[in-house]
This record gives C-alpha cells, structure tokens and sequence, in this order.
C-alpha cells in the first residue's frame, strides 16, 4: 500500500467531547453503509502499520484517534469524519484506558470477529454484538439503557463485565470495550515510553526521523516503530522540524 503523506504536526491538545447513548438515538440507521473520505483512508494505512505478527492473533489492528491528527492536515475534518464512520457502524470508538482522553479506534468488522473468535462459547456475547455494537455508535452504555431499554439482568451484565466487553466507567456505566486489550497497553505503554526516553537523552532531547526508525528499541517490536512514531507526533509529545539533514524530532518539555 503506498504511504500516505505526512504533514505537520497540530499543538493544540483540545479533544472533543465524546458524550454517551441515549434511548432517543439508540439504533438508528445511516442511510449510506459507507462513507468515502480522506479519513478512512488514513485508517486504512495507519491499519497497515500495525504489526500484525506481533499481537499474534491476540487483538486487531488499534489505532490511536490521534494518529490521525498527523496523517491528515485538518483535525476538524478529522473529527467530523471519525463521526460519520461511527454513524455508519463502520469502525468502533473505544476507551481503552491508555490515558483518560485517549481513545482508540477499530474497525467493527474486526471487533465482532476479535470476539466472537474469544469468546463464541458465551450466548450473552451474541446479544451483546447484535443490540449494543452493530446498533450504536456510543462509546459507553449505562444501566437504564442495559436494564429498561435492551432488558439485560444484572447477572448478565456482570457476565459481560467478566467477558471483557464491557469495563466500568463510573457507578451504573460502562465502557464499551476490547476482550484481552491489557496487552496492547503494556507494549503500547512501554514502547511509548522507550521512543520518548531514546529522543530525551538524545543531545538537545532531539533526534532525526531517519536515525530514530533504525534504533532497535525492543519493546517497539510488538506494535512497529513506524506506529509508534506516527502516535507521539500525532499526540504532540514531540515537535517536528524540518533541517537541510532531514526531519528533526524534539522534545520541547
């Protein structure tokens, strides 16, 4: 797949409001399954990036939100058709608790399969998959929703606790959520870590694109050097600058 231009980098750390499902938008239908844009595009080649062979069958392809904010050159268009694919059922927003305004982004064809090849033995999963994800584009449910307008029970609520679908946001909510994603948080935390650790005791905490990919940072393996970088430009945790020697990477704090 060829490699989709990388722009600058936005500073601005403001995220939108990312707000729960109510009972009067609950399972609504777009009219059109699929929305062609710049933005799905970009998902598709930071999808690429993902080092499949690393996760090892454990997880889909994840992508962080942000990394789209160094992809495409309008975070407003960003958002607005990060939207529309949730509107179409498209792909699946998710807080996976790598930060608490950090969301993550997975296409719902990969969701459904991810689960139903963990956890098929379980009739609630079923449900769960036809009445919560394919019919909302909301990132957490709460128990009136559960309870009064999908008629689960308690019991079965906890089962959903307890499969991995479904983590407790605040008393009487949840986030909807990924069977298993503790792993990708570990190798996602720690390769992080070691990219920003490498570039801050780099002299001047700055470093060149091209001498920073060919660093064999262990524990960039599981997810790809190439993801990571697009997520800490993308997050703004580093700033880049253009050089006669090439792309500068800086930590500015």
């Amino acid at each position: 797949m060829k490699r989709a231009k990388i722009p600058d980098v936005f500073k601005t750390k403001k995220r939108p409001r990312i707000q729960s499902q109510t009972s009067e938008d609950w399972g609504d239908e777009a009219a059109d399954s699929t929305v062609p844009s710049d933005c799905h595009a970009a998902l598709m080649y930071l999808h690429s990036l993902v080092n499949t062979d690393g996760l090892a069958g454990r997880l889909p392809p994840i992508i962080i939100k942000h990394q789209l904010y160094n992809v495409m050159t309008n975070r407003t268009l960003v958002d607005k058709q990060v939207n529309e694919l949730r509107d179409t059922k498209e792909i699946k927003l998710l807080n996976l608790g790598t930060r608490p305004d950090e969301f993550s982004i997975v296409f719902t064809k990969d969701y459904v399969e991810h689960v139903n090849k963990h956890l098929s033995d379980k009739p609630i999963i079923k449900r769960f998959l036809s009445s919560v994800v394919e019919k909302t584009n909301s990132v957490s449910v709460d128990k009136q929703m559960l309870v009064e307008h999908l008629e689960f029970k308690d019991e079965e609520i906890t089962e959903l606790v307890n499969g991995g679908v479904l983590n407790v946001r605040d008393f009487g909510s949840w986030w909807i959520a990924l069977p298993g994603a503790g792993f990708f948080i570990r190798h996602f935390t720690k390769g992080r870590d070691a990219i920003l650790r490498t570039i801050r005791n780099s002299k001047y905490k700055q470093i060149l694109l091209r001498d920073l990919e060919t660093k064999d940072l262990k524990a960039t393996k599981t997810l790809g050097m190439k993801y990571h970088i697009e997520e800490i430009l993308g997050s703004g945790a580093v700033t880049k600058i253009d050089t006669t020697s090439g792309l500068m990477l800086r930590i500015d704090r």
